[in-house]
């Protein structure tokens, strides 16, 4: 993959790890810091994504495994078309879409094309933590510091 990062966020360092794969889109620090927080500890390998590009390679060699997507756009039509591709792949992979504050449009487009729920910036630990224990309660559980 070219300019994709990927980040093991496991607290058990000494122990064979089972990691489950997340697709972070994201060109937001803020986003990106959260996301980390909420996902620390879980076992989420993070693949994180800079651009459409990469986040499509990741989900054409990975779509398979992946465990949860998080995009975060407004309303432009890239990310919208992102979504949209991997929800026609991948129907019943759980996607959280953060979208810029009052952008009451871009949560309903994201809701159209596959997102299961829809954040406003600025996210908090909290808000993306139940976000991510409500779409995979049995499989994951979070903790807010």
């Amino acid at each position: 993959m070219r300019r994709c990062l990927h980040f093991c966020l496991s607290r058990k360092r000494n122990q064979p790890m089972k990691a489950r794969p997340a697709l972070l889109y994201t060109c937001d620090a803020d986003v990106e810091s959260v996301v980390r927080r909420a996902l620390f500890g879980t076992d989420t390998t993070l693949l994180l994504a800079r651009t459409v590009d990469d986040a499509l390679e990741i989900v054409c060699r990975r779509g398979r495994e992946l465990d949860l997507a998080i995009m975060t756009f407004s309303e432009d039509c890239h990310g919208m078309t992102l979504l949209s591709a991997i929800h026609g792949c991948y129907e019943q992979l759980p996607t959280i879409v953060v979208v810029e504050k009052d952008s009451e449009h871009a949560s309903a487009l994201a809701y159209v094309n596959g997102a299961r729920i829809c954040l406003s910036k600025p996210v908090s630990l909290v808000e993306l933590s139940n976000a991510i224990a409500d779409l995979q309660p049995a499989a994951r559980h979070l903790t807010a510091a």
